[in-house]
């Protein structure tokens, strides 16, 4: 008998976190289910929805093979034993749209994923994004390839986090920040249990084969120097900032807001939260 959920990556920064909401089964190189094992092709066969968290996200140079190997073959072998009785959500990154994504007020999901700057870890995990695409038509498993903007948790042991996690821990720790640009880099940002919404609301809709930006949106996009003047007043300790003009690098976006409008008609989700509770977690 089928169990319903299994998380990759349950033991990372995000996939704690989803993996507890949802009472899945964690699936991670900690229970000996890291990815190529035959213990996670076993437990692959007994689950209904996959979501596929695991990954290498590291954007030095050095780091491209891991990342091809972990998050490009990873995903390969993975949708290689999953059948028309699975459902695969499969966490990508907004980083697939490189620098396209710059010249959008809200990035839809049309936005040319043409080589432009991407780094090797946005690279895999576009291919990532192909070998599911592939291998749903072939096998016949459902499948939601979510572009994940800025999405956020509370840190856990040996996750430090991303972005707002970096920022909230500095500012708590009354240790400088430093941006680029003078902080005119703008980030949508969304909590994991926005996340989890949008987990159940793609199990729940008729999408067979579907791609969705996810993230704040508009409503919850801010230059990341406004965003770390909120964190600092949420933590009641204003942040320590370095402001430079230094220029963003290509592989890191001037503007990323999530244009959530296909996620809202084809999922019926849109992002509701208290943003400065959240913050306060982070």
């Amino acid at each position: 008998m089928k169990q319903d959920w299994l998380v990759t990556g349950g033991t990372g920064y995000l996939g704690v976190h989803v993996a507890a909401a949802l009472g899945a089964t964690v699936a991670g190189r900690r229970q000996g289910l890291g990815l190529f094992t035959p213990a996670l092709a076993d437990a692959l066969a007994h689950h209904r929805v996959i979501v596929h968290l695991a990954a290498h996200v590291a954007k030095a140079p050095e780091e491209a093979a891991a990342c091809f190997e972990v998050n490009s073959d990873g995903t390969r072998w993975l949708c290689a034993r999953l059948t028309e009785q699975h459902t695969l959500l499969l966490a990508s990154t907004k980083d697939v749209y490189g620098a396209h994504a710059d010249h959008y007020a809200a990035v839809p999901e049309s936005c040319p994923t043409t080589l432009h700057g991407q780094n090797a870890y946005a690279w895999s995990k576009w291919l990532a994004e192909e070998y599911a695409r592939f291998y749903a038509a072939r096998r016949g498993f459902r499948l939601c390839v979510l572009r994940l903007s800025t999405v956020f948790a509370p840190p856990t042991p040996g996750n430090p986090g991303g972005l707002v996690s970096r920022f909230a821990h500095a500012i708590r720790h009354g240790q400088p920040l430093t941006l680029r640009w003078q902080g005119r880099q703008v980030r949508d940002v969304l909590p994991v249990a926005e996340l989890v919404n949008v987990l159940r609301a793609c199990v729940a809709s008729s999408v067979g084969h579907d791609t969705f930006n996810i993230g704040g949106g508009p409503a919850y996009a801010f230059p990341l120097a406004e965003l770390a003047q909120r964190i600092g007043r949420v933590c009641g300790t204003p942040p320590v900032l370095h402001l430079t003009d230094t220029e963003p690098p290509p592989d890191d976006q001037r503007r990323y807001v999530s244009d959530l409008s296909k996620a809202s008609g084809q999922l019926g989700w849109e992002p509701r939260f208290d943003l400065d509770a959240a913050l306060k977690w982070a």
